[in-house]
């Protein structure tokens, strides 16, 4: 049976979804904490509960005692964090140790097995949204990604464009396939109709602002052309408390119907209910892999207007989808404009649509993970 090592965020539905892809494959896996969780999320959960050809289970005094390890580790660079991961290795003896997402994942690898990594061990490492292409601009993580990319044998990632960049930073090992992290789109999802553009009265907007999501240039972009919206309910989902104080202030301003919900408050049949009835998608950030919202989106027929840091022009063209370049009022706002004429055009949804079904489908996500541990 193949042994492995996964370090991730256990109160992640990302890295619980990637586990549960190798259920019945003849793997055992040993789970160990990469950030401070009150809580296992509830698909982690269920793995642990057993009833699969895979064996799932949490390194010891993990359970309750990730946000202390991550505490102390907050001012010893991960030493802590680092030991104990060897000391695991050289008792349960992985084949592989498989890091989930670089800054937090990926660091205390590093301290564990830079300079102590056995010669039978292979070290992967997953690059989630913006682990390089945003933290390359820091000097100091800058080093650290160097130093990670120096010893890992394997990297994956979402984006074409954070390949190029991991070989630009050093990577000498292999690439495992490029693939969304956040799992496929199963048939019951792409083989539904979909909705005509006239039958669809939502706008859907990410809500969140701070670090690098950007919701308030499309509230300003979205009073700039308020006339052009009055059939429509904006609905901004996954919001932070200072975007549903802008949102509502906008609500009253413009007269625009305005909804929001906080982050977390959606389950995930509801967010694709949302875009099922919506006609546009807006997503704003100075950074991302491949935005879930964005597949999501494609898959279930509103056109997106995606900051061009998504490596979107990955997944749409300009007859299918806008691309945003610059992050102010009067681009995002002429970005809403050109997405509301593509949505008449009906090739532009199938086009999507198709696009999905081919690099994030169910089947093709699950078979790309499946050459991980082979």
């Amino acid at each position: 049976m193949t042994r492995v090592l996964a370090i991730g965020m256990f109160d992640s539905v990302h890295f619980a979804r990637w586990l549960a892809q190798f259920q019945d494959q003849p793997i055992e896996f040993l789970l160990f904490p990469s950030s401070p969780h009150r809580r296992l999320h509830k698909k982690l959960s269920n793995l642990l509960v057993g009833n699969s050809s895979a064996k799932y289970s949490l390194a010891r005094f993990t359970r309750f005692t990730g946000l202390l390890l991550w505490i102390f580790d907050k001012l010893f660079d991960n030493k802590l964090r680092g030991s104990l991961v060897r000391r695991i290795v050289r008792k349960f003896k992985p084949q592989y140790v498989h890091a989930l997402e670089l800054q937090n994942a990926g660091y205390v690898a590093l301290a564990a097995l830079e300079g102590n990594k056995p010669e039978d061990l292979d070290l992967i490492i997953t690059n989630y949204g913006s682990d390089i292409y945003w933290f390359r601009k820091f000097p100091k993580h800058l080093s650290k990604i160097k130093r990670l990319l120096d010893i890992a044998d394997y990297y994956g990632c979402e984006c074409e464009r954070d390949v190029q960049i991991a070989k630009e930073l050093g990577f000498k090992g292999a690439v495992k396939p490029v693939r969304p992290n956040a799992g496929g789109f199963g048939k019951e999802i792409l083989e539904q109709n979909l909705l005509p553009t006239q039958e669809r009265r939502i706008i859907a907007v990410k809500g969140y602002h701070g670090w690098v999501g950007r919701a308030h240039v499309a509230i300003e972009a979205l009073k700039l052309i308020e006339p052009s919206l009055q059939d429509y309910e904006i609905v901004f989902y996954s919001c932070n408390a200072s975007t549903i104080r802008l949102a509502k202030a906008c609500a009253r301003e413009t007269g625009l119907k305005i909804t929001t919900h906080a982050k977390g408050k959606l389950s995930h049949s509801q967010m694709l209910d949302l875009f099922e009835q919506s006609v546009i998608y807006v997503g704003l950030s100075e950074s991302d892999g491949i935005s879930t919202s964005l597949l999501e989106a494609m898959a279930m027929g509103a056109i997106p207007v995606q900051t061009s840091t998504a490596c979107c022009d990955e997944w749409f063209s300009d007859d299918s989808g806008v691309s945003v370049q610059e992050i102010t009022t009067q681009v995002v706002a002429k970005s809403i404009i050109r997405a509301l004429e593509l949505s008449w055009n009906e090739t532009a949804v199938v086009k999507n649509r198709e696009t999905i079904r081919k690099k994030a489908s169910e089947d093709y996500v699950r078979e790309a993970a499946l050459s991980y541990y082979r």
